[in-house]
């Protein structure tokens, strides 16, 4: 935990302050500072103002402006919002710790695992701290973690909670069920299923009654988004781009930059299904094996690495969530995955999001080669991740001295 901590926070600071790095850090959070200074203000979400970002989003704009206030008014939202991502991120690495001492990894896998997540700012660039989403991140590993502790019951309830915050932790919901299902049958089954409609129905339901048609608003323009450009269905139309001189139109809408007409339609319909398709297999492969810590840490990693392989929107801030997860895999597989996962990191920074805009507007070859690689390096990694499900534990334990327990 200390030398984890240490690159991280050296990680943060490197992004925080390099001047280079520095001047793209502003982003989403001239959004968040006004929503944080409404909130402040006392004004009602989705009743005052418009927000598309789910409830639980909300602490993490409220927050900076009263941490600046708690310290005199040092410094400016953007510096407290980057500190608040900070203490997140080191409660992040706390849960992996969590999870790793619960499987009894040795010592060299959790060096590798907490230095990885420490680092990765850095490899992902000033993304990592411009955007909230470490805030989700940490509320899905702290569920897995209590998920491999056998506490099933309270990992749906923070599974709950990461939904409220942003969609993609409760694609982690049913391997908890499964887990209360072999332990309790239909008695636990029923107490997770509480507690995580429990924690929803606190997150959604007061915004619900205060604020139905603002909060239907929010969630209808997340759903009804187009084909964001760098996801893979767009990475496929590049592809053809390049190849073919097939003509692609570029729309700025829901936040982002999308591409629209008939085949980005087909290939955005398409890849719901097949991210669907891509998550009942996760599944499938970890109920067949023998139920083990490992393999639940491997099959929460892949969930969430199918979820954002093949959704239509991959935004890069969606890295940040594979980053407390994939660390954690073990054996042979660790370390492949744990070098996917960098060189998948460290790939976005070399466009996102310095050339962003060189992308979208011109598509120069190399960065559009650059983007499809990105996009098949991440199948790659649910590849190699969905092969590891189908082992046996002996060979997710090849670099560990220490065996595991069966739950």
């Amino acid at each position: 935990m200390a030398v984890g901590s240490a690159v991280l926070v050296a990680a943060w600071a490197f992004v925080a302050f390099l001047p280079p790095l520095h001047d793209w850090l502003r982003g989403d959070v001239a959004f968040y500072e006004n929503w944080g200074s409404w909130l402040a203000g006392h004004r009602v979400p989705y009743r005052d103002f418009a927000l598309e970002y789910p409830p639980g989003a909300l602490p993490t704009f409220a927050l900076p402006p009263y941490l600046r206030k708690l310290f005199f008014y040092y410094s400016t939202y953007d510096f407290w919002f980057r500190v608040l991502l900070l203490a997140i991120g080191l409660a992040s690495l706390f849960a992996m710790a969590w999870a790793l001492d619960r499987v009894g990894a040795s010592r060299r896998r959790a060096y590798g695992a907490l230095v990885l997540a420490g680092v990765s700012p850095a490899l992902l660039g000033p993304i990592a701290l411009s955007r909230y989403d470490y805030w989700p991140a940490l509320l899905a590993v702290a569920g897995v973690a209590a998920l491999v502790s056998g506490r099933g019951v309270l990992a749906c309830a923070l599974f709950a909670a990461g939904a409220v915050a942003k969609v993609f932790p409760i694609v982690l919901a049913p391997l908890a069920l499964v887990e209360l299902w072999r332990r309790g049958r239909w008695r636990a089954l029923g107490e997770g299923v509480a507690a995580g409609v429990a924690v929803l129905a606190a997150g959604f339901g007061p915004f619900l009654v205060a604020a139905p048609h603002g909060l239907t608003w929010a969630v209808h323009r997340q759903v009804s988004r187009p084909m964001q450009i760098e996801s893979l269905g767009s990475a496929v139309l590049v592809a053809a781009h390049q190849i073919a001189d097939v003509q692609l139109r570029v729309v700025k809408s829901y936040g982002s930059d999308n591409l629209v007409g008939t085949w980005p339609d087909v290939l955005g319909t398409a890849s719901g299904v097949v991210t669907v398709v891509a998550l009942l297999l996760v599944y499938a492969l970890y109920l067949r094996g023998r139920p083990s810590p490992e393999r639940l840490l491997t099959a929460c990693a892949a969930a969430i690495v199918a979820y954002v392989a093949f959704t239509k929107v991959f935004s890069p801030q969606y890295l940040v969530w594979l980053i407390p997860l994939v660390p954690l895999v073990g054996g042979r597989a660790g370390l492949r995955a744990g070098a996917l996962l960098a060189a998948v990191v460290g790939m976005t920074q070399v466009w996102e999001p310095y050339r962003y805009f060189d992308y979208y507007t011109t598509f120069a070859p190399w960065l559009a080669w650059l983007v499809v690689a990105r996009d098949l390096l991440v199948v790659v990694l649910l590849f190699v991740l969905l092969r590891a499900l189908r082992w046996s534990d002996g060979h997710a334990e090849q670099l560990d001295s220490v065996r595991v327990p069966v739950l």
